[in-house]
């Protein structure tokens, strides 16, 4: 599966400037991007009323135009986003929120190429914008460019230490290269300086459960969950904390329903989801919830594995398929649900055999690697 906390999109607040003083105040700090999607209607409609009056012109008009294109951006409107931002920067060439946010919505794309031309520009223009900087090294991150994106990010720290999505982001990029303590010390950082940042709880709590602290990773999730409770993703991490920990079956359970639920496509849920349900001592409900799952794809051949449709033999001759990195990522899988189904069967040495295949063999970040491993400690 993916790695605990793929949850790693840009949570921070755009602040940009408010035009002048000839619409209402109301409208022009409405217009004001503040990154809570939530207003973004409200938001589009005050925009709408600044740039309709006829004294909103030049500078002040590119920027409600930019602030527009922030809101329109946040709602994947990209089209208009776009329009909106070029319309901006045609006006007020030295406009960098509108470079800044023309990048997002060209990301919004999948214009990478634009969209790395956008954040250079401005940076060019403002080189000590941390906001710019952080975009930039954000994008870096993405193209695999670590060296960029962490050279960016610190850029970033010095121009604002009080910046915390350079903080976050930071944290991200450690955590992906296993630098847990550095990752940890970031994602602080960040939550000191924006307590309400729930990505942030959200991959400090996967750092926690990468260090095998548990109980620490169920608290971080919970207050992930408190501040955006319909996500899914932290459910299903919830989840796997408490399935691991040990005398939480239930509550693993619960999350994991609560998650197939918000997301019944997610196939990883719903397997989790029928382990749970079983080693609970319940029925497994996977003839139901496998139905909106693309079987098509991986990791189907798991599915099938579980609804007995598939041998073991026949799950680890698919998981042979794709590049080396597929390969190792899907061999991992293959073995540790196939462990588990072991030990729903109570066959204990062969989800001994299979487990610990999965433990030497899991890239580091993947859930599986760290259930297998404790799911070994309980074996033993």
């Amino acid at each position: 599966m993916r790695g605990v906390g793929v949850l790693a999109g840009l949570a921070m607040a755009v602040v940009l400037t408010g035009p002048g003083r000839a619409a209402s105040d109301g409208d022009i700090n409405q217009c004001k991007l503040a990154g809570d999607v939530g207003k973004a209607d409200q938001s589009i409609a005050a925009c709408d009323r600044v740039l309709g009056d006829g004294a909103v012109s030049g500078v002040a008009r590119a920027q409600a135009l930019s602030n527009r294109c922030g809101w329109r951006g946040l709602k994947h409107d990209v089209e208009a986003a776009l329009a909106d931002c070029s319309e901006a920067i045609r006006l007020d060439p030295a406009q960098t929120a509108a470079y800044l946010n023309r990048g997002n919505a060209y990301l919004g794309k999948g214009d990478a190429p634009r969209a790395a031309a956008d954040f250079d520009e401005a940076v060019r223009r403002d080189p000590k914008s941390a906001w710019a900087l952080t975009e930039r090294g954000s994008l870096h991150r993405s193209r695999g460019d670590l060296d960029g994106a962490l050279a960016d990010f610190n850029a970033a720290i010095r121009a604002d230490a009080g910046y915390a999505a350079a903080y976050y982001n930071r944290g991200l990029l450690y955590k992906g290269r296993g630098e847990f303590d550095r990752a940890l010390d970031d994602f602080n950082q960040s939550l000191k300086l924006d307590p309400n940042n729930a990505l942030a709880y959200f991959n400090r709590g996967c750092v926690a459960y990468a260090r095998g602290d548990n109980t620490v990773a169920i608290d971080d999730f919970g207050r992930a969950l408190r501040l955006d409770p319909a996500n899914a993703l932290v459910y299903f991490s919830r989840g796997v904390a408490y399935y691991v920990l040990g005398g939480h079956l239930p509550d693993a359970e619960a999350d994991f329903r609560k998650a197939n639920k918000i997301n019944p496509a997610d196939p990883y849920a719903a397997l989790w989801l029928e382990i749970a349900e079983r080693r609970n001592g319940g029925a497994g409900h996977l003839p139901e919830t496998a139905k909106p799952l693309d079987r098509t794809v991986w990791p189907a051949p798991l599915i099938r594995h579980y609804l007995g449709e598939a041998s073991l033999a026949a799950t680890l001759t698919a998981a042979g398929d794709g590049d080396a990195r597929a390969k190792l990522a899907q061999g991992c899988e293959a073995n540790f649900y196939g462990g588990e189904l072991a030990l729903l069967r109570r066959d204990r040495k062969e989800a001994q055999r299979l487990l610990q295949i999965a433990a030497d063999g899991c890239p580091q970040g993947f859930v599986e690697a760290n259930a297998a491993l404790m799911e070994l400690i309980a074996l033993r």
